[in-house]
């Protein structure tokens, strides 16, 4: 294993270690391309579907804890499995910026705008950048990896 993989793999928090050396694994066996830039509060790990080069995933330090971004592209096919996170998750998801564009609002000119998805029967417009950003913790972990492959299943 690299410097920069090793480096950041010793900031996850141990309980997540496992999980994400073998979502790494299971990354780099689809194909996808990751990329490691150290951070302000550790390291951007960012994972990159094969085919178009879109991200995927993103490892990131926030607030003192590691977090994954996820890029669900295709969420509004999938809305059943963000059910299953537990109600502080949701609650992040709730809560997270609304997204302009969505929204009829401007935003960035090459943003590619956020996700609509019904999650507790309420229909959110979220930002792609944070909308999804769950903790790595033993309650989302396995969720994370389900939202993972259906983007990688629905994106090929």
């Amino acid at each position: 294993m690299e410097q920069l993989y090793i480096d950041f793999l010793s900031l996850v928090p141990d309980e997540s270690k496992t999980f994400v050396d073998e979502l790494n694994s299971f990354l780099i066996g689809k194909k996808c391309k990751r990329l490691i830039k150290p951070a302000a509060k550790g390291y951007l790990v960012t994972y990159s579907l094969p085919e178009s080069g879109k991200s995927l995933l993103n490892f990131v330090f926030r607030k003192g804890c590691g977090k994954a971004r996820i890029y669900a592209s295709h969420v509004a096919e999938y809305e059943e499995l963000i059910e299953k996170f537990p109600e502080s998750t949701k609650k992040e998801i709730a809560n997270a910026l609304d997204c302009k564009k969505l929204n009829g609002k401007t935003c960035s000119p090459i943003c590619p705008a956020g996700y609509s998805f019904v999650m507790d029967g309420i229909k959110y417009r979220k930002c792609r950048s944070m909308a999804f950003l769950p903790a790595l913790n033993k309650l989302n972990n396995s969720i994370i990896w389900e939202m993972i492959e259906k983007e990688i299943v629905l994106s090929t």
